[in-house]
């Protein structure tokens, strides 16, 4: 077989050769041919090369078997005589290339038949499983759709199982209020009495508190109404077993202390650790329960059981301590000196008010202090008695005022301004105390202005006459001591009060006595009142020094009355400024001076009392004469000063006339002959000749050098102030110079020279140095 292939190689390239020969090709088809030799020369073409010479190689050892071992076809066929001969060798040489190629590729044929038919049964395989796998997964689906409703369906019923508990929860905590009715009963007869315990009553009470307020926010459950009246029932039940263990408790206490002090010394402080710390000490627990009481006052039922409490308390300390205050305070009594028992006292009652109110926010922290009162009323109280019947027989107004400083100023200012949350419940007793002492004082002074002011007679009006020599003697020291007073402040201050003093000693007594009394009562009373009183008492002050002014005027004389007027109305003005108060009230009274000719009609007949219908003259008077209401303001002060200013006016004008009376008469008549028109010259008129002008000019200053000077040396006895010597003389000065004025202008014009040389008028100056001199 191998030798048969080189020959066969051998006879293609001699083929090959002759081709190339025969049929030369061309560059284009040479080019072509490379193009196509490239792709041969790559396998499979290789191998079916190899697979060729192979099967060409066993066709010729089969043609030499068959042929004695000679291969005819292909000897023949090396050699080719013509071109068909190749071309039919070239046929048959690729029939049997392209058979030998086919059968390869059939067999590679086969080969794929038989892997696709493996390929089939594969997909096959897989569509099976893929059909499958959609039925599992639809499995599974249908199985999550079941396990989702199964586990919602698991919720919900957790959900509602949950619910179901909590209602289940829910109603067994309502029907607990229900249920504890019987429990809290029993608690409360077991806790009753002094058996139970601060804690358990708080429970119990507040247990009980609660049900009640759960029942009434619910009345629509069955039997509400009913368990609520019994809750409220066991609830009085439990505040009634509370009411008696504290009552007990504070009872125990107070029996501890008093057996304590019955062992032991009497002193202060030995009573005061036995009455306070030992009570304290006593109910260590009783603050817890009264703390829970405190915490429900808004209701009605422990608001009624607090009080009922500390009025149990305030009743035990009063016990304690009633006698111990009392003989204390008898104890001071003993000085017989009211000043000094109020001031003691008050102290006493002070220091015990403290005490006490430490030992009611200990039990009752959170209560009103007001409350206290029930404790410090009785004991107040006994100090009340004590001294209600001294100051009610004193009639001093001096001690009356004393002790109402005493209780105003030390007391109720000073002791209570830094403590009056602790001593308000003593407060309403002391101003009681002082109301009382107030209205005895108002009482005094009223005594004392009827017969010191108002009923005041003297002993003779001249009597009330200042002594000339004793008023310079006052006016000189007074001098001095204004001028010691420029020189040296505390000598003048002195020299000035003993002035004040002697100046106030020449009043009249009435002015005196109103001074004194509204000095000494100014500040004791309230401003309503003291108004009141002063404006009653000015009143009749004023009116008394205008009587007595009106009996000097009858005795002594018209300046005098005049003086003594102006001296102590402008003395009582002058002291009545350092009071701060309404010398004004308003007033009202009745006025039936227009019944009288109703009441004449009646006495004359002319209207029946007894008459039957509307002519009755009863009926007549009620319904149509009626008496009217007139309503006034008074006021005390200005209707002094308007007294003061009348007396001053009717003062200067009497010594202007005492002075210039005969010029003022002169001149009186020369205005009306002038009014009466009278074409008679003025100096021919019998009042107004030369020789009656030159008496009347004579006779004015004969007055002015005698009668002034004495009148104002009478002033200057009854008027003390430089100032007021001036306001009352400036008047009269200018009245007498006016006067003179008046005389020298109807000189120069009504008469002739020789009259103004013969009338002896003082000069202008020279009168003006007159007046100075005087003043």
């Amino acid at each position: 077989m191998d030798s048969g292939r080189p020959s066969a190689i051998t006879s293609g390239y001699s083929v090959a050769q002759l081709w190339e020969r025969n049929a030369p090709l061309t560059a284009e088809q040479q080019n072509v041919v490379d193009l196509l030799s490239q792709p041969c020369s790559r396998w499979p073409f290789q191998e079916v090369e190899e697979s060729l010479d192979e099967s060409v190689s066993g066709q010729v050892e089969e043609s030499k078997k068959g042929n004695g071992g000679v291969d005819i076809s292909l000897m023949d066929a090396a050699k080719f005589s013509n071109s068909e001969e190749f071309y039919k060798w070239f046929s048959e040489a690729e029939a049997m290339y392209l058979s030998e190629k086919e059968s390869k590729f059939k067999e590679y044929e086969d080969g794929l038949s038989e892997h696709s038919q493996s390929i089939s049964s594969i997909l096959h395989c897989i569509d099976g499983a893929f059909k499958q796998f959609e039925s599992l997964k639809m499995q599974q689906l249908n199985v999550r759709s079941k396990t989702a409703t199964i586990q919602s369906t698991c919720d919900r019923l957790s959900k509602e199982g949950e619910q179901l508990e909590e209602f289940a929860n829910q109603l067994k905590s309502k029907l607990s209020f229900f249920d504890d009715l019987h429990r809290l009963g029993n608690e409360i007869s077991l806790e009753g009495g002094n058996r139970g315990s601060a804690d358990g009553f708080i429970e119990s009470m507040a247990k009980i508190d609660e049900c009640v307020a759960y029942l009434q926010s619910n009345p629509q459950y069955a039997d509400s109404a009913a368990y609520l009246t019994k809750f409220r029932s066991l609830q009085h039940k439990a505040m009634s077993s509370v009411k008696q263990f504290v009552s007990s408790a504070f009872a125990k206490a107070t029996s501890e202390a008093q057996k304590a002090r019955a062992g032991q010394g009497q002193g202060a402080a030995v009573e005061a650790t036995l009455l306070y710390v030992k009570f304290k000490a006593a109910v260590p627990d009783i603050h817890k329960v009264i703390e829970a009481i405190q915490s429900r006052l808004s209701s009605q039922h422990y608001s009624r059981l607090m009080h009922d409490l500390q009025g149990y308390y305030a009743e035990k300390r009063i016990e304690l301590l009633s006698d111990i205050v009392e003989e204390q305070l008898y104890n001071y009594q003993s000085s017989n000196d009211l000043p000094m028992l109020t001031r003691l006292g008050c102290a006493y009652l002070v220091q015990v008010t403290q005490t006490e109110y430490q030992l009611f926010q200990h039990f009752f922290p959170a209560s009103d202090v007001v409350a206290l009162s029930q404790v410090v009323d009785p004991l107040c109280t006994i100090l009340y008695d004590i001294l209600r019947p001294y100051f009610i027989n004193v009639k001093s107004i001096t001690s009356l005022c004393q002790i109402i400083n005493i209780l105003k100023v030390e007391i109720l200012d000073e002791q209570f301004q830094d403590k009056e949350e602790a001593l308000a419940s003593m407060r309403p007793i002391m101003e009681q105390i002082v109301a009382d002492v107030q209205g005895r004082l108002v009482y005094a002074m009223q005594h004392f202005i009827r017969d010191e002011v108002t009923l005041y007679i003297p002993s003779s009006p001249e009597d009330l006459l200042p002594q000339s020599e004793q008023a310079n003697s006052d006016n000189a020291e007074g001098g001095e001591s204004s001028k010691e007073g420029e020189s040296e402040s505390d000598q003048g201050n002195g020299h000035e009060d003993q002035g004040q003093d002697k100046h106030f000693s020449r009043l009249y007594p009435p002015v005196q006595n109103t001074l004194l009394c509204l000095s000494k009562t100014y500040g004791c009373l309230e401003a309503k009142t003291f108004g009141g009183l002063a404006q009653e008492t000015i009143q009749n002050c004023t009116d008394s020094c205008v009587q007595a002014s009106q009996e000097i005027a009858k005795s002594v004389g018209l300046l005098d009355s005049q003086l003594f007027l102006i001296q102590n109305l402008l003395a009582l003005r002058e002291q009545l400024g350092m009071f701060d108060v309404d010398f004004g009230s308003d007033e009202m009274e009745l006025d039936f001076t227009h019944m009288r000719d109703h009441l004449r009609r009646i006495l004359r007949g002319e209207s029946s009392l007894f008459a039957v219908g509307a002519s009755n003259a009863v009926f007549q008077l009620m319904n149509t004469v009626r008496p009217r209401v007139h309503k006034m303001h008074v006021d005390s002060k200005k209707d002094l000063e308007k007294r003061l200013k009348a007396s001053c006016e009717s003062y200067i004008m009497a010594v202007t006339k005492l002075a210039v009376d005969p010029m003022l008469s002169f001149i009186t008549k020369v205005t009306a002959t002038k009014v009466a028109n009278t074409k008679k010259p003025l100096k021919d008129h019998a009042f107004a000749t030369p020789s009656r002008l030159v008496e009347i000019v004579k006779t004015v200053a004969e007055a002015l050098e005698s009668n002034l000077p004495e009148a104002i040396r009478k002033m200057k006895v009854y008027v003390n102030s430089p100032n007021t010597q001036t306001v009352l003389f400036k008047p009269i000065k200018s009245n007498i110079a006016e006067a003179h004025g008046q005389i020298a202008r109807l000189l120069e014009t009504e008469y002739d020279a020789e009259t103004i040389q013969m009338v002896p008028l003082t000069p202008p100056q020279r009168l003006m140095a007159i007046l100075d001199a005087l003043s």
